[in-house]
């Protein structure tokens, strides 16, 4: 008890990774201010927004949309998200969950970004991970495969990831945890935690704890290629 009262104590500061809202995740219930209130209100620190990038999504849900029209309802939420944090003295983060049609149903975090670089980053949707990668993705981001033993999804190749989010709490997925962490044990890939909210009701399910807070997406990309942080479900600790 006296480690983790210490490890709380280095680490103090609570943040989720992965959380979606509406409209730019149409499968998300809330506008992006509600959703930062929550969590600031379950004592929160920071949060990423990570919505859904994947018009075809979107499209199916909202209807059309040409690339300006898609990009501008999505930064619409981020900007949202950003006032609102603003006035609750909290901070978020611009991320993203990239799907590539190539790749079924995978989905892939990336943090590290600003919205010129999601506009580069829509020109490769068409592609697949692999060309995005090669020929796309900053080295300053941070690119994790998310849920990857979910039904639907495909593990990727190691080498074309900085990390992998084996601990995805969603209530209503089976991310099979224990099978994520064997997939990937040996790797040396940094092993990150995220709700995956979508649904009033499933915040403060876990939480990443971090000694400081990153200012924007690119330092969090940093801390997370580093390691330096700690995972929080219920009472336990996890390590990275």
């Amino acid at each position: 008890m006296e480690l983790k009262k210490q490890l709380l104590e280095q680490y103090p500061f609570r943040v989720e990774l992965h959380a979606h809202c509406s409209p730019a995740s149409p499968c998300g219930d809330l506008p992006a201010r509600e959703v930062v209130r929550i969590f600031h209100d379950a004592g929160y620190d920071a949060l990423a927004l990570t919505n859904h990038f994947f018009p075809l999504l979107s499209q199916q849900i909202l209807g059309e949309m040409d690339k300006e029209k898609y990009l501008a309802m999505y930064f619409d939420c981020w900007h949202e998200a950003c006032d609102e944090a603003a006035k609750l003295g909290m901070t978020v983060w611009l991320g993203a969950e990239l799907r590539w049609s190539a790749h079924g149903c995978s989905d892939y975090l990336i943090y590290g970004v600003d919205e010129a670089m999601l506009r580069d980053i829509y020109d490769y949707l068409d592609a697949d991970a692999a060309a995005f990668v090669r020929d796309c993705k900053s080295e300053k981001s941070f690119f994790v495969q998310a849920h990857p033993m979910r039904d639907g999804c495909t593990p990727l190749d190691a080498v074309l990831l900085d990390g992998v989010e084996v601990f995805n709490m969603h209530p209503n997925h089976n991310s099979r945890v224990a099978l994520a962490a064997k997939q990937y044990a040996g790797t040396g890939l940094p092993v990150t935690m995220g709700t995956d909210y979508h649904h009033p009701g499933h915040h403060g399910l876990c939480a990443t704890r971090m000694a400081s807070l990153p200012k924007d997406s690119f330092e969090l990309a940093a801390l997370l290629k580093s390691g330096d942080y700690i995972m929080q479900l219920g009472e336990s600790i996890v390590l990275p």
